[in-house]
């Protein structure tokens, strides 16, 4: 890999007015097709290494999954809160057996390398299963007697998911688990493939929500045998760096570099300050420059300064 490859979380705002980011409306299937290829092109455009399908297509990040499979009830839906921060949502019931997705992944994954250019690496991010496990009311305890159980249900659903992603010609996988950081003790078998892992404290709204430390997380991270590992940084208030020594990680590192949470524009030497800490415990071509998190909540124009400042300080660094 190339030293400070350039890179996004994920979500990627819509290229029209929503109004509320948490609950996006849904889109037909062509108005899917148009977005994910314009995010495409947007992304690639701002000169980023990595890029996505943007998510765009989504309501959230838990909703679109719940609503494509069978067993899911979206009506009655019970009003849960998660973390610390009084952050709450109406959360479907599981009210059968989970089966029969309707995701496309690997038709969106598709899309999106189609419409980037050759340099551009796409990868395809998916919802993990601990996520889907939290924001669901299981009403079938003799279906699923626990988490673990429904958790697992939710990882074999993806892992099918993910094989189509790959035999459509992606090598490069990326589960977003920011739940990890509420509920560590929460572990599911995730399928052995070439993956990164993208562990945050939440960002509904632009907020954290969720406060345990990433070094509380040490003997989930040594169990998950992962690539990649994608984590906030730069807005912390602890050292992310402690935890490189509890956990000898031998992948690469997706540094959170920006901050998708406020609207100030990082400069090239906030970049470059940020990263410098990890330099002491990983090489250049083991080091990614990201967001904390997604852009999905963020306004567009806020989006693209940051990240077109972010590209191209990656590119003066590679120089």
């Amino acid at each position: 890999m190339p030293p400070y490859i350039s890179t996004v979380v994920g979500s990627y705002p819509r290229n029209t007015s929503v109004e509320d980011t948490m609950k996006k409306p849904s889109l037909t299937r062509p108005e899917i097709d148009d977005l994910i290829r314009w995010a495409a092109r947007d992304q690639a455009d701002l000169g980023l290494d990595v890029i996505t399908d943007g998510e765009g297509y989504r309501e959230n990040m838990y909703y679109f999954y719940q609503k494509r499979l069978d067993g899911i009830t979206f009506e009655g839906m019970i009003k849960q809160s998660f973390g610390t921060a009084g952050f709450g949502i109406e959360c479907a019931r599981i009210v059968s057996e989970i089966k029969n997705s309707r995701f496309e992944l690997a038709r969106n994954w598709k899309l999106a390398r189609d419409a980037a250019p050759a340099r551009c690496r796409v990868k395809q991010t998916l919802t993990g299963p601990h996520v889907l496990t939290r924001f669901s009311v299981n009403q079938r305890p003799d279906l699923y007697p626990d988490e673990q159980t429904l958790c697992r249900a939710y990882a074999k659903i993806l892992a099918d998911e993910i094989r189509e992603v790959i035999a459509a010609g992606c090598d490069y996988i990326q589960f977003d688990e920011p739940m990890w950081t509420e509920s560590p003790e929460l572990m599911a078998s995730l399928p052995r493939v070439t993956f990164a892992l993208h562990v945050c404290g939440g960002n509904p709204r632009r907020k954290r929500i969720y406060f345990t430390r990433y070094t509380d997380l040490v003997l989930a991270f040594r169990t998950v045998k992962i690539d990649e590992v994608s984590l906030e940084h730069c807005t912390l208030g602890y050292d992310l760096m402690d935890l490189w020594k509890r956990w000898d990680f031998k992948g690469n590192l997706a540094l959170g570099v920006i901050d998708q949470r406020s609207d100030p524009i990082e400069t090239p030497e906030i970049i470059r300050d940020r990263l410098q800490p990890a330099l002491e415990y990983f090489s250049p071509d083991r080091l990614l420059l990201t967001s904390e998190c997604g852009f999905g909540h963020v306004p567009l124009e806020i989006t693209r300064k940051k990240l077109g400042v972010l590209a191209d300080t990656c590119r003066e660094l590679r120089k």
